[in-house]
């Protein structure tokens, strides 16, 4: 088994599927705004941990990946710290949002 992946989804991957389904309507009112957010954090971001990885600031060690890098950078940290976190900080923003809303 790959840890590093199973460990992305257990703790990324889980809370953001109950979080997107509790917060679904909320969710797809900010399609646009979601979709713009991954876009920028998946090109800064992207930069940022090839720029440490290539400086050797940064480094990632194959054995519990899967071994697919795409551009430098193993798959796992764009399905885990690319995508599904950065939509479940979206979705805390947006249940924040809500909660405070109504006060």
């Amino acid at each position: 088994m790959y840890p590093y992946l199973v460990f992305l989804l257990i703790f990324f991957g889980a809370p953001t599927l109950l979080l997107g389904w509790h917060m679904r309507r909320e969710t797809a009112r900010y399609r646009r705004t979601a979709l713009w957010l991954l876009l920028f954090v998946c090109t800064a971001g992207w930069f940022w941990d090839w720029l440490s990885w290539r400086t050797g600031l940064w480094r990632y060690d194959t054995a519990p990946t899967l071994g697919v890098w795409i551009a430098g950078l193993p798959v796992e940290e764009f399905v885990g710290f690319y995508v599904l976190s950065t939509a479940l900080m979206f979705l805390v923003v947006l249940t924040v949002f809500r909660r405070t809303r109504h006060v």
